[in-house]
């Protein structure tokens, strides 16, 4: 009877609560909303529950529940208040899974959890280089309480391991990937005139992680050496103001373009020559991926999971994080040289088309799910809900 039982379980349709901190503009926002609507696709019933609504919701699927509990966004802190609401969640509803994303959220679903024991999974999306040792205390503990952890990359899957001494076979590394684009319904010069020159840009929220001052002053040396150039900037967040404010002092605020965040900016990635990723820290970005698909070349920081996405001098180039010189050579560089961009471009596509297929991607978070349950169901003898054990 267990294993009928259990094969049932292993194969039938899934209830699924995906939780993350809100659906505000980001990698990770953006990864719930694709991997809800794609499990929904697949037959499963998907909720996301946040601790605040977003620009992001009116993306989800129309089949996908969004549950937004608090007033206020939970973000980088421990809140009982969302853990409470959370719990609230949980003990009214038949979930088979939780999965979270996202410290706050992460800590949240695990203290509401504790008690009721629901098959529990947590994504890391980051090196979370901005935790404090509380902080990472807290992570550790949530993330060995989890039944399975996964990273989108090996450098943040490494440092769970061994520096957080989360067991080797507990965490599994599942990249990143994106789905096919959608067709095109704009382009940047649908937004605002440019000269014919080439057309530099960053995609990201703009905050201190991202690097974005640091492409504001590369973009100084790239219009010098070409005055008809367009440097953009799509994305938004706290240092608008101070960067807006650089690119005057720099003299520089006529040829960069400050665009604001827009739910269609992949659509303007095959208007750029080369896309700049200047972040300081990062786990394994989405735009990346995107850039890649659409051909377009990459000049990136060499930190956290990109080296594994882009090889330099293969499908784009990376430099040093924070080298404002390094990262306007390595653009000059393709610029100056147009067959050299196009072959490093067209390098990502079948980079892209061979190694991060989505597809693939759930195949494998679907699988995590199911070694969870059917792991979680041999543990309690088929009962029908699992009870807190030792070490959860």
């Amino acid at each position: 009877m267990t294993v009928d039982v259990e094969v049932e379980r292993r194969s039938r349709p899934l209830q699924l609560l995906q939780v993350v901190d809100s659906l505000d503009v980001g990698g990770a926002e953006q990864y719930v909303v694709g991997l809800a609507g794609a499990l929904q696709e697949r037959g499963h019933q998907v909720t996301v529950a946040a601790s605040s609504n977003g620009t992001l919701a009116k993306s989800l699927s129309r089949d996908v529940a969004f549950v937004p509990l608090l007033p206020r966004v939970i973000k980088r802190r421990v809140s009982l208040d969302y853990a409470r609401a959370l719990r609230r969640l949980l003990s009214e509803s038949s979930f088979d899974l939780v999965h979270a994303h996202i410290y706050a959220s992460q800590t949240a679903a695990w203290i509401a959890n504790r008690p009721l024991g629901f098959p529990f999974v947590v994504t890391e999306h980051s090196d979370g280089i901005w935790k404090d040792p509380r902080a990472r205390r807290v992570s550790r503990r949530v993330f060995a309480g989890a039944d399975r952890v996964i990273t989108i990359s090996q450098p943040i899957r490494h440092a769970l391991v061994e520096r957080d001494g989360i067991f080797h076979d507990q965490v599994v590394c599942i990249p990143n990937a994106v789905t096919p684009a959608p067709a095109r319904s704009s382009s940047l010069a649908d937004l605002l005139p440019l000269p014919p020159g080439p057309k530099v840009g960053v995609i990201a929220r703009l905050q201190p992680e991202k690097g974005v001052e640091g492409f504001v002053r590369a973009a100084k040396s790239i219009l010098a050496a070409y005055p008809q150039a367009s440097c953009l900037i799509l994305g938004d967040g706290p240092l608008r103001p101070d960067l807006e404010w650089l690119a005057r002092h720099l003299g520089i605020a006529g040829s960069l373009h400050f665009l604001g965040f827009r739910t269609d900016a992949r659509a303007f990635l095959p208007d750029l020559d080369v896309l700049a990723v200047p972040s300081l820290t990062e786990g394994g970005p989405l735009v990346i991926l995107e850039a890649m698909a659409a051909g377009v070349p990459v000049v990136a920081s060499a930190v956290g999971g990109i080296p594994e996405q882009v090889r330099h001098n293969e499908e784009g180039l990376l430099v040093p994080a924070g080298d404002t010189l390094a990262l306007a050579e390595a653009i000059l560089s393709l610029l100056q040289n147009p067959q050299r961009a196009r072959v490093l471009g067209e390098a990502g596509r079948r980079r892209s088309l061979d190694r991060y297929q989505y597809d693939s991607m759930l195949n494998r978070v679907e699988e995590v799910y199911r070694q969870v349950l059917g792991r979680e169901l041999s543990a309690t003898n088929s009962r029908e809900k699992p009870q807190v054990t030792a070490g959860r």
